[in-house]
């Protein structure tokens, strides 16, 4: 993706306009609409100035970093996407494409039948907004553009993801979760959610996916947890269980 058209859907990825950016950076609303259609270079400061609003990445553009976002607060990046095109959106295809280590999850509020119904979505776990961790402690929510809206998924973009992260040798975590009513409400609002809120749904990772696997009982998670927090490794306690 040519830097011009980062900057572009990320601005309009992030609800703001071109004036609202120029008028921040003390250049012409014409100047940046030129640049964004590459018919104008921008001097490399000015690049620098508008980066940070659109939570890019400045070390990106110098050429120091892969990933091209990064909020210089630590909060929160927020997107939103066309609903019926958001699997091929190119801002989640870049971050998809440059980060060799992702947690991606499937939000989805609890919906009553007459919920379903209203929003004409019957699917099982009808995807609400998309959260996903890079291996740099980013943290991306992506939502559609209207809050009454649900992600419009393939039912095969888990799949197709985790093969395509298997054969290029990347590691990812893909898992569905239906969250609380207040977090629903607070993802709808917009403006006051951010990178806190989502803090429980990592830190229960580590407990789902021992959940997700075979039934295990208490002793069980007990011991693996016992391996994980004192850093054993796994062969060396496997052989010393079998001896």
């Amino acid at each position: 993706m040519r830097i011009a058209e980062l900057f572009r859907r990320a601005r309009e990825a992030k609800g703001l306009k071109q004036s609202e950016i120029a008028d921040q950076c003390g250049i012409s609303r014409s100047a940046l609409a030129r640049f964004e259609t590459g018919s104008l270079r921008l001097a490399e400061e000015t690049l620098l100035q508008i980066a940070p609003l659109l939570d890019i990445d400045p070390e990106f553009l110098r050429g120091n970093a892969t990933i091209p976002f990064k909020s210089q607060t630590g909060s929160l990046i927020k997107f939103v996407v066309d609903k019926y095109h958001v699997n091929t959106d190119m801002l989640l295809a870049t971050i998809l494409a440059r980060c060799d280590v992702l947690e991606i999850y499937y939000l989805t509020p609890p919906l009553t039948i007459v919920d379903r119904i209203r929003h004409l979505n019957v699917a099982a776990n009808p995807t609400y907004a998309l959260l996903m961790r890079d291996e740099a402690g980013n943290v991306y929510l992506f939502r559609c553009k209207s809050p009454k809206d649900f992600l419009a998924w393939d039912d095969s973009i888990s799949s197709w993801q985790s093969e395509q992260r298997r054969m290029s040798g990347k590691s990812g975590h893909f898992e569905q979760l239906i969250i609380s009513k207040e977090l629903f409400e607070k993802i709808r609002d917009w403006q006051d959610i951010d990178k806190a809120d989502f803090d429980s749904l990592f830190n229960q990772k580590a407990e789902n996916l021992i959940d997700k696997g075979m039934a295990l009982s208490e002793a069980e998670k007990k011991l693996i947890l016992f391996v994980r927090e004192q850093h054993l490794d796994p062969e060396d306690t496997i052989q010393k269980l079998q001896q």
